[in-house]
């Protein structure tokens, strides 16, 4: 299906008010007339099918999965009112237009794709739905399914291989800047609201070593590319065929491509800890992904180099999920010393 983006009027479209005691179910039905499936039936449906009723199911926050119950055709629509307001339409057309390009960038290998950019209306983005496992799931059942996690790594490393091979930039356009000052906000956020509260030999300590990283010129030399720049576990879904869809785009951008292995190093390695393991065999995982990426990247990528940086957003995206609330204060504090080891490293 061809990619369709509408011009977007000046009302925007809200996701469905759900109660709460019902998000947790699978489907709820919609009335006959709402506004997202009449533009869905209208934009997207085969003429040809008369679309019986419709039901939706909440997927996060600011993303819902419609069905047509007659034929049981889906599609995601994320609404970004619910995430940036009055600046929906902004951020909705960026990520459509990230989407769009990453997917016409990758188009010659469908096991390695964006979600599919349908359409774009009222601050409202259309994706075609993506059936399989997330990165999450493959971790929470790595045990029972052994093998299953090696490879769903060794998917995403060539995954990121494609994406940052097909967009590398001349090193005149690198900046590490912006990533040192997160760090910093990183640290002054935990110290005044999270597990650094009353640890100032921690927090200088961070910042510290923060300020070493920042002095070191390898951190500023590298080839900056189009990064997914939302690396989770939750962000990559595989297939029943086999392939790797990356959804969430909205914060890519043109960065180093270390970041991305290191917000995801951190994130494997959390999610192992959450998942019955713990620090050492998320490290494990962890360092396998880097590996395999570095083993599919062309021979004239610095490779040493870009393992080096990795450490770093591994770190820093380490504290950042040490600023979860929902994460035990003894995770948390855990969190920050192993980001402070990488740091020391």
């Amino acid at each position: 299906m061809n990619t369709v983006l509408i011009d977007t009027p000046t009302a925007l479209f809200l996701p469905p008010v759900i109660p709460e005691e019902k998000r947790g179910a699978n489907w709820l039905p919609l009335p006959a007339s709402d506004p997202i499936t009449d533009y869905i039936t209208a934009t997207f449906l085969d003429k040809k099918l008369a679309p019986g009723s419709w039901q939706v199911a909440r997927l996060s926050r600011s993303a819902y999965l419609y069905r047509d119950v007659e034929s049981g055709w889906q599609i995601v629509v994320k609404f970004h009112t619910a995430k940036t307001g009055k600046d929906a339409l902004r951020h909705a057309e960026r990520e459509y237009l990230l989407t769009r390009q990453v997917w016409e960038s990758l188009d010659s290998n469908n096991d390695f794709q964006p979600a599919q950019p349908m359409g774009l209306w009222n601050g409202a983005l259309f994706l075609k739905f993506v059936e399989g496992y997330t990165l999450e799931d493959k971790i929470a059942i790595r045990s029972s399914q052994p093998g299953e996690l090696h490879h769903a790594l060794e998917a995403i490393a060539v995954f990121f291989a494609k994406l940052h091979g097909s967009s590398s930039k001349p090193k005149s356009t690198s900046d590490f800047g912006q990533a040192a000052d997160y760090a910093y906000k990183l640290v002054d956020n935990l110290a005044k609201h999270g597990v650094l509260k009353n640890r100032p030999s921690i927090q200088n300590g961070l910042g510290n070593l923060i300020e070493k990283w920042v002095g070191n010129p390898i951190m500023w030399d590298y080839n900056a590319t189009e990064i997914h720049g939302d690396a989770t576990s939750s962000n990559f879904i595989f297939t029943p065929k086999g392939g790797v869809v990356a959804i969430d785009w909205e914060r890519s951008e043109k960065a180093d491509p270390a970041a991305d292995l290191g917000r995801l190093m951190a994130e494997i390695t959390h999610s192992i800890s959450q998942h019955g393991g713990d620090f050492a065999e998320g490290r494990i995982f962890a360092n396998y992904l880097l590996s395999t990426y570095c083993d599919v990247l062309d021979s004239h990528w610095e490779k040493d180099s870009l393992m080096f940086r990795s450490k770093f957003y591994q770190a820093t995206s380490t504290l950042r999920i040490a600023r979860n609330g929902w994460v035990s204060r003894q995770d948390r504090l855990a969190l920050v010393l192993q980001a402070f080891a990488l740091l020391s490293s």
